[in-house]
């Protein structure tokens, strides 16, 4: 017998499937049948939650950026300095990528999607923008505390999500990072461009 789940436990089981269908066979072999087969259900089960096969895509599409926009958020509430908001977000990101399960290949997918598809792409947009928006407050705030170098913090905030997105595909194809050596050398490289000399700081 069937055990009975909410909206939210059928949708998850649902997505779940799909993701596996499409890395699998890729977005045009993909069929909602097989997605439907994947998960157990029947088709017209998978059709009550999502109308077709490009519908859930783009619901992967969200619950692939659920993770920066929570990661975000969590740094905006963040009444910490600067440095340990900075600090904080690039160890969350880290910790995501090096604990996955399996490789985030539909990231890869998504990307390649939103080349063909104008909403996927407009999506893939605006989490870039959000997470540059984000970064550059934080960085702005660090420059104001004395902590960081006088400089354009959006550019700074590009190179960081162009160095996220370089984790993210790495991961993709099975590079998983090596969390303790880049939280060693590499945020010491990347610190030591960005902190203003102890002996120029104010209270040095």
């Amino acid at each position: 017998m069937t055990k009975h789940q909410t909206e939210a436990e059928r949708r998850s089981q649902i997505l779940r499937a799909a993701r596996a269908v499409f890395i699998k066979k890729g977005y045009l072999a993909a069929r909602v049948e097989d997605v439907a087969k994947r998960a157990g259900l029947s088709k017209g089960a998978v059709y009550f939650y999502y109308s077709s096969k490009r519908q859930l895509f783009l619901a992967l599409v969200q619950d692939e950026h659920d993770n920066t926009y929570s990661f975000l958020e969590s740094a905006e509430q963040d009444d910490r300095t600067a440095v340990v908001k900075l600090l904080d977000l690039g160890q969350k990101y880290l910790d995501y990528f090096a604990g996955l399960k399996s490789p985030p290949r539909f990231f890869l997918m998504m990307s390649e999607q939103g080349i063909r598809d104008e909403e996927i792409r407009e999506e893939c947009q605006a989490v870039h923008q959000r997470f540059v928006d984000a970064a550059s407050r934080i960085l702005a705030q660090g420059m104001s505390e004395g902590a960081f170098r006088e400089t354009d913090p959006v550019a700074v905030a590009l190179m960081l999500k162009a160095m996220i997105d370089g984790l993210a595909g790495q991961s993709a194809i099975g590079i998983r990072p090596d969390r303790e050596r880049l939280l060693g050398g590499g945020v010491d490289l990347l610190l030591r461009g960005l902190l203003v000399p102890p002996e120029e700081r104010g209270d040095a």
